[in-house]
């Protein structure tokens, strides 16, 4: 995977130390975190930086696959990310600030993201079920629904979550 992916608004590069005040922020804020299954609430500054200190050591399995995502003239708004989920391929996720929510940056990222993001095998995903705009990213995407529903555990609720399951398209399609 490309270490910098560019789309007509946003660079995608990878995550740094000083992103970590930038992500500490935008995920204590709860309407964020809430909607991810592995951060808790409240989100300190030492957790970012504990985070971006764990994807770099394990940066040379090639596991997970994350990046910064960044608009000229406000540094990062948001992250994107393809991690290794067994055998059955890899889990892509997302996360933006909340000024930048229904403003197409998510969807931009996504599909910047995942022509990079196929050549590390197949592609899942999956959203709370209390939150479909993710879902609709997701198809912008070219994501298609599984028809699974399986609880996921939210650290943030501290609660299982029924989460909504998907597939990149064109993998299920080959598949078929």
């Amino acid at each position: 995977m490309r270490e910098l992916i560019e789309t007509p608004r946003l660079k995608l590069r990878p995550l740094l130390m000083r992103d970590a005040p930038a992500v500490a922020r935008f995920c204590n804020d709860p309407g964020v975190g809430r909607m991810l299954a592995m951060t808790p609430l409240p989100y300190l500054p030492a957790a970012a930086e504990g985070w971006i200190l764990t994807l770099a050591a394990r940066a040379p399995k090639g596991e997970d696959h994350v990046r910064a995502v960044e608009a000229p003239g406000e540094g990062l708004v948001g992250v994107i990310g393809a991690h290794r989920r067994g055998e059955g391929g890899f889990e892509v996720g997302y996360w933006f600030g909340r000024p930048y929510w229904g403003k197409g940056i998510a969807t931009e990222a996504l599909r910047g993201f995942v022509p990079e993001a196929r050549a590390l095998g197949p592609l899942n995903a999956g959203h709370f079920v209390d939150n479909p705009a993710s879902g609709r990213v997701l198809e912008k995407g070219g994501f298609a629904y599984t028809g699974e529903v399986a609880p996921l555990f939210s650290m943030a609720r501290g609660e299982r979550v029924a989460c909504k399951r998907m597939a990149y398209a064109e993998d299920v399609r080959a598949a078929a």
